[in-house]
């Protein structure tokens, strides 16, 4: 026995090629959407990115304020301290310059 002749008509030739190719047409789509939607990804990683640099640079500057103004206040305050012995000082000399102008004023008039 031998075997009988298979015949492929046309259409399903036709139907094959149809098909295979929707396939290859839907995997294309489906690449082209992952790329697009990397590079969207991308974008926006690479948006955010900037945006934090950015944030960053802020607060470091405005660490650097607030470390100006910490050690400003603290010279404020050590001056403070400072003229306050300074002007007690003053004070105690011109209690010693009046005592002295006085006891020379009683040595005169006595």
């Amino acid at each position: 026995m031998s075997a009988a002749p298979v015949s492929i008509g046309a259409d399903a030739i036709t139907l094959t090629w149809v098909v295979a190719g929707s396939l290859v047409l839907e995997l294309l789509i489906l690449i082209v959407f992952l790329v697009r939607v990397t590079w969207w990804l991308s974008q926006r990683f690479t948006l955010i990115d900037a945006t934090l640099a950015a944030h960053a640079k802020d607060i470091l500057a405005i660490k650097a304020d607030v470390s100006n103004d910490i050690a400003g206040r603290k010279v404020v305050a050590d001056a403070r301290t400072d003229i306050a012995h300074i002007k007690a000082t003053m004070v105690e000399f011109r209690e010693r310059i009046d005592r002295l102008e006085n006891n020379e004023d009683g040595r005169r008039h006595t």
